[in-house]
């Protein structure tokens, strides 16, 4: 198991993935074309993870704009954290959104709340 690290581009976001110390981010914009082809490495990290789990999860999704095909993947790779939190594992979402981006807010209420670990919505204050 390996830390996975992508880097942000125009069209992707950020991301870290760190098994050792549980915290994990995934920052900038996702407009994909093939948004699977992107999240499948997130989904298959957090499904390896969870068959030796090292301790809690904390991720931080600080995203700017997210597209349709974007947000199915998403919702995809939440509910492998959701998978991992039933079998015993803590799991911890911080959703942040920049200060009235209402839509941005709405995406992030409407993918957590079909989860049953903890999570924040945070506006970013400027």
């Amino acid at each position: 198991m390996e830390k996975l690290i992508i880097k942000e581009t125009k069209h992707s976001p950020l991301v870290i993935l760190d098994h050792i110390t549980g915290a994990c981010e995934v920052k900038g914009s996702s407009f994909l074309d093939n948004a699977h082809e992107f999240y499948t490495p997130l989904i298959s990290w957090i499904r390896d993870y969870a068959k030796k789990p090292k301790g809690d999860i904390k991720i931080l999704f600080e995203l700017n704009y997210i597209n349709t095909s974007s947000q199915r993947m998403l919702f995809d790779f939440l509910k492998e954290l959701n998978l991992l939190h039933k079998g015993g594992s803590k799991v911890h979402v911080d959703w942040l959104y920049d200060e009235n981006d209402y839509d941005l807010r709405d995406v992030g209420e409407d993918l957590l709340s079909f989860m049953d670990f903890s999570y924040k919505i945070i506006e970013k204050v400027s």
